[in-house]
């Protein structure tokens, strides 16, 4: 049941960051986006209520809960299948701390460095250190995946985005590179 809270809290947050982009930005893209985000939080929220309804047994008004309740076994939630959205209709928004500390857990399982990104993440560093293009952002992933260790990697990111120390931006997408090669 956690999990399932846990990736209604992403939901939610991913979909804040949506929403605000949507806001400043027209691209149809980031509403269609937005409307998966909300399907797939609906699922979820739903497969949390039959967890609640499994897991609880509500008696009527007028009638005593048995002396010997059973304790119902809280069921274990099905994996849920993975969708992709191909990157190259992935914009960029803002993220949070909370979700950059669950990033950071994320990064570890990763199989390689584009799906280490979050969405949130995607969408920022598209916006801020590829300006707007998520082709390029999607060839130095590439790239940036085939290194072989973080002293490469950062050659890489230095030499191909050219990024600005003072960019925050930059900075979460180094501290990303050092999980993703530590």
């Amino acid at each position: 049941m956690q999990a399932l809270l846990n990736d209604i809290e992403l939901d939610i947050q991913e979909l804040k960051c949506l929403i605000q982009s949507i806001s400043t930005d027209t691209n149809p893209v980031l509403r269609i986006v937005a409307k998966r985000n909300i399907h797939q939080m609906q699922e979820r929220l739903d497969a949390l209520t039959e967890l609640l309804d499994a897991a609880f047994v509500i008696t009527p008004a007028g009638q005593a809960a048995p002396d010997t309740a059973k304790a119902v076994p809280e069921p274990e939630a099905a994996p849920e299948p993975v969708r992709e959205v191909p990157a190259e209709t992935v914009p960029v928004a803002d993220n949070t701390a909370p979700a950059s500390q669950i990033l950071a857990e994320r990064i570890k399982t990763a199989a390689d460095l584009r799906h280490a990104i979050s969405l949130n993440d995607s969408f920022r560093f598209t916006r801020e250190l590829f300006n707007g293009d998520a082709a390029r952002m999607n060839e130095v992933l590439q790239r940036l995946g085939k290194a072989s260790s973080l002293d490469e990697a950062m050659s890489i990111f230095v030499s191909t985005v050219r990024p600005d120390e003072e960019n925050e931006a930059a900075a979460d997408f180094v501290e990303l590179l050092k999980k993703y090669f530590s």
